[in-house]
């Protein structure tokens, strides 16, 4: 299969690379956010090799192209100057809102990460089975690395969800990576033990374990990249390689610690699992597993 010619068909059936403001992939899908979607011809789109479907949702222009897709998605950033890029608002056709953006960001973070979670997933999922067969000591050197390996991107899941999402919004992602890797260095996850009332700079401090969350990185970097823009415009060209990046974690390492944190910590509190469990428990294990997953996602699990 010809990738390069599959992916130059595909763009100038989609009205050409002017035409598009930004291109990402999942799994399955090239996702194109484009300025005119009158320009496409979906018809001819169908008819070409490895396309399965084309989708219009989300704001998305969607070419289903299942595994395939990393290969074309490769061939046209190869040959044309089109990549991940931070859509606007609304696009020239008028059809981009809030509620798209937003889908279009938390999708665009994860898609990079998910041969990574999927290989980690189905890696964790064999050692549960090797352990139930007795064919692996849980208890060896064997086990402890594989299972070490299987959690490594779940543990540290805030430092790839800040590099990411910095990556989709076209700021520093290794900034993006540091705020993250803060809340999981030492110093900081030390103070989870203490039990004394903690402050910052006067300022009541509720300690969370970021270890795993992704809700909290997704509104910090969403903060950190128009900051970061505007200080680049503040700060004079001579300065900004290291005092544009001082201030930026200055600024949001502490708001992180300060707000987005704590939200996830009171969400939990309000929850009431500890009254549930006495009207029902049978209940609670199905509320609770209904909504497992957006309890995760929001860091409260």
């Amino acid at each position: 299969m010809n990738y390069d010619n599959l992916g130059k068909e595909i763009i100038d059936l989609v009205g050409g690379e002017n035409n598009i403001s930004s291109l990402e992939h999942c799994a399955t899908r090239l996702r194109f956010v484009l300025k005119d979607t009158d320009q496409a011809d979906n018809s001819k789109i169908n008819e070409l090799p490895k396309v399965l479907q084309v989708v219009e949702q989300g704001g998305q222009f969607q070419i289903v192209i299942s595994n395939d897709v990393a290969n074309v998605y490769d061939a046209i950033v190869k040959n044309y100057s089109i990549g991940q890029t931070y859509a606007k608002e609304e696009n020239e056709s008028g059809k981009r809102n809030i509620i798209n953006i937003i889908f279009s960001y938390i999708s665009g973070t994860f898609s990079p990460l998910l041969p990574a979670l999927a290989g980690s997933g189905m890696l964790k999922a064999l050692l549960e089975i090797l352990k139930s067969l007795n064919w692996i000591n849980d208890k060896g050197a064997t086990f402890a690395i594989l299972n070490a390996t299987s959690n490594g991107v779940f543990y540290f899941l805030p430092i790839f969800i800040g590099m990411s999402a910095s990556k989709k919004l076209n700021v520093n992602p290794y900034i993006g990576g540091v705020i993250a890797a803060s809340l999981l260095e030492p110093s900081f996850t030390n103070l989870l033990k203490s039990e004394e009332n903690l402050t910052f700079i006067g300022l009541s401090l509720v300690v969370t374990d970021f270890t795993s969350t992704v809700f909290s990185l997704l509104i910090a970097i969403a903060i950190y990249a128009p900051l970061e823009r505007l200080l680049k415009r503040w700060v004079p060209k001579v300065l900004q390689l290291f005092l544009v990046p001082m201030l930026s974690l200055i600024i949001m390492v502490p708001l992180t610690v300060l707000v987005f944190g704590p939200f996830s910590e009171y969400v939990s509190s309000g929850i009431g699992i500890d009254y549930m469990l006495g009207f029902s428990r049978i209940l609670t294990g199905v509320i609770i597993a209904s909504f497992w997953p957006f309890l995760v996602v929001l860091g409260v699990h």
